[in-house]
């Protein structure tokens, strides 16, 4: 899976803010720290680095083994400028899944030029920051496996006899582990426990929305709350998070059932995101079990709280055997109650932590619907809610994230920590929107808008007449287009540009499709909706969707967005009434280009194929566009 940094702009706003907070604090010290001094390594830390990067300040790297709150040793670095004093803006950076600590630190502010570019410890040392890169518990040497270095937590004495082991995000253990070692920064005069935040990716980010949303609470083993205090007792609040393209329900991105909705222009209200019980994101959980398995250490059946190995396969054996086995029911459970910031309760106004997320169009590991839903329930139960949105080309494979895009969204992200750290309401749009430019001469164009439901101004209503049969086979050997189209399987194939899925138009056998002319140019501003009748010969199915750009004087189609949805009817023959979104988008729909809508019961590999042989009859097919005037 793509792994993708968060860069800051080049805007000094940032620096500025923290220079002025540095000064005001050592002054109300009445000068304690002012003097310059070569700081030391706390937590018996050991300095590995000393560096002064061209642009940036001297700093250290001090490194080694914390034990955390119930003794598993995490694999640690804190960067501390070379000289300054007093306690500093700590900034917590968490790694995504099966990486480690090093996926934010660089040696220089440019990072690797790309996600890591003025995003990194040496960039925010050099603005006054004390930096914790720690790799989470039960990856690589904090008790997961290093086979580079040939180490693994089975011959690791200290990761014996603890739940040291990766519970995926879990309040309970991988959030209070960044509590904890918060805490120790803070008794130890490194960090301010007023000037927080944490930042993400993907693994990173969701943990980074559970930071946000715990209204300055620990979350015991026995799932008791209680206030977040350093080992010494002082108390600690988190100032702003930064999650980057993460999940906010990880159960439904991984099994999703298709009834999330945005609500916006005439779409169905939200539905259970687990009744009825969705479709597996196949290869997307089969290339994270492995990424896992790679680097990570696994509970097994030990631990009924953790049993990776054991939810997996229980996923994998699909329907109808999923949808009855109490692995999976259990998996469900711990996800949404110790690992989804969307079942989270909405903190008060004055637990309300600011909040900026970037979260990707073109993302099909954790679609936009994911930050949507969010923010809508945010929202709703508190309309001021400190949250600010950039969604365009970035995430997971097959986002193309270009540069010019993250020089966009990280220029707000400066603009958003500065006015934290000055404790002033951040001047941005709540919402800002980049178009995907994904074909050659597509425009790219941002939106600054209040909201998301801002973007569309009309809709594009398109329909079709007669019938349409799809049959799903058990076990089916997926079509070329359904493999190029893939975010994993059809990541290297020829014909992708960037990280577009494009191809000689065709569609694979079995595949119900329709073909639309708009005829003038139209910006796809929001998620679309198909509303379809569906008579099932059967009693459980899925449909999948794929929405194209075709475009006739190439002979290419271009991926717009997808979707999925699980079908269960009470007795074979049933008709229903279908209405679902698809993923949110910004796509320029050139003129004389044409849209094409695929349906279809076997999506494979992307989605997995249901077990059970299907037909389903499709009729009143009807695609309503938002668009953008």
């Amino acid at each position: 899976m793509a792994r993708i940094g968060f860069w800051l702009g080049r805007s000094s706003v940032l620096a500025v803010a923290v220079a002025a907070i540095l000064a005001a604090g050592m002054a109300a010290a009445g000068g304690a720290g002012a003097t310059a001094q070569q700081r030391a390594c706390p937590l018996g830390l050991a300095a590995t680095v000393h560096a002064a990067p061209a642009g940036g300040v001297a700093y250290v790297v001090c490194t080694g083994l914390v034990a955390s709150f119930d003794g598993t040793p995490l694999d640690t670095d804190l960067t501390l400028p070379a000289t300054s004093g007093g306690p500093l803006p700590l900034l917590v950076m968490l790694h995504g899944w099966g990486d480690s600590k090093t996926q934010f630190e660089a040696t220089g502010l440019a990072g690797n030029g790309t996600n890591t570019w003025h995003w990194n410890n040496a960039w925010f040392a050099a603005r006054g920051f004390a930096v914790l890169n720690y790799t989470a518990r039960g990856f690589y040497r904090s008790c997961g496996k290093d086979p580079s270095a040939g180490y693994s937590y089975a011959s690791d004495p200290a990761c014996q006899g603890r739940a040291s082991w990766t519970h995926l995000a879990d309040r309970r253990w991988e959030i209070r582990d960044t509590q904890y070692l918060t805490g120790l920064l803070v008794d130890a005069g490194v960090a301010n426990p007023a000037q927080v935040m944490v930042t993400g990716d993907s693994y990173g980010g969701g943990q980074s929305w559970l930071l946000a949303l715990g209204q300055g609470k620990v979350m015991l083993q026995n799932g008791k709350l209680i206030p977040w205090r350093s080992p010494d007792g002082v108390a600690i609040r988190l100032a702003a998070a930064v999650p980057q393209f993460p999940w906010t329900d990880l159960a439904q991105a991984l099994v999703d059932n298709g009834r999330a909705s945005d609500g916006y222009h005439g779409a169905p209200s939200p539905g259970p995101h687990e009744r009825p019980y969705g479709v597996e994101k196949e290869s997307y959980t089969d290339a994270l079990f492995a990424a896992g398995a790679a680097f990570a250490q696994y509970a097994g059946a030990t631990d009924a709280t953790a049993d990776l190995p054991g939810w997996f396969a229980a996923i994998s054996a699909g329907e109808p055997t999923a949808q009855q086995d109490p692995l999976v029911a259990q998996s469900l459970a711990q996800l949404r109650n110790y690992g989804s910031g969307y079942y989270m309760p909405v903190p008060p106004p004055d637990a309300q932590v600011p909040v900026f997320a970037a979260q990707g169009l073109t993302d099909p590991l954790f679609p936009a619907i994911q930050l949507l839903q969010m923010t809508n329930r945010l929202t709703a139960a508190s309309p001021g809610y400190p949250v600010w949105s950039s969604l365009g080309d970035l995430g997971h494979a097959y986002a193309a994230n270009p540069h010019a895009l993250w020089v966009k969204v990280n220029d707000e992200a400066s603009a958003f920590l500065a006015a934290v750290l000055a404790r002033q309401q951040p001047r941005l749009p709540r919402f800002t929107v980049t178009a995907i430019g994904c074909l050659p001469g597509q425009p790219v164009t941002t939106y600054r808008l209040a909201s998301f439901s801002a973007l569309a101004t009309g809709e594009l209503r398109l329909s079709a007449a007669g019938t349409a049969t799809v049959v799903n086979v058990p076990a089916p050997i997926p079509g070329p287009e359904a493999v190029e189209a893939d975010p994993v399987a059809g990541g290297g194939l020829p014909g992708t540009t960037g990280g577009c899925r494009i191809m000689n138009t065709t569609t694979d056998p079995g595949v119900a499709a329709w073909t639309w002319s708009p005829g003038t140019p139209a910006t796809l501003a929001g998620a679309p909706v198909v509303r379809v009748a569906a008579t099932v010969d059967g009693t459980d199915a899925e449909l999948a969707a794929r929405l194209w750009d075709v475009d006739p004087s190439t002979g290419k189609q271009a991926l717009i967005t997808r979707a999925v949805f699980r079908l269960t009817v009470p007795s074979p023959g049933t008709t229903q009434r279908l209405a679902f979104e698809l993923w949110p988008t910004a796509w320029v729909l050139s003129a004389g280009h044409q849209l094409k809508l695929e349906l279809t019961p076997d999506d494979s590999p992307t989605w997995r194929p249901d077990n059970l042989a299907t037909s389903i009859t499709l009729s009143g097919i009807s695609l309503a566009v938002p668009v953008r005037g």
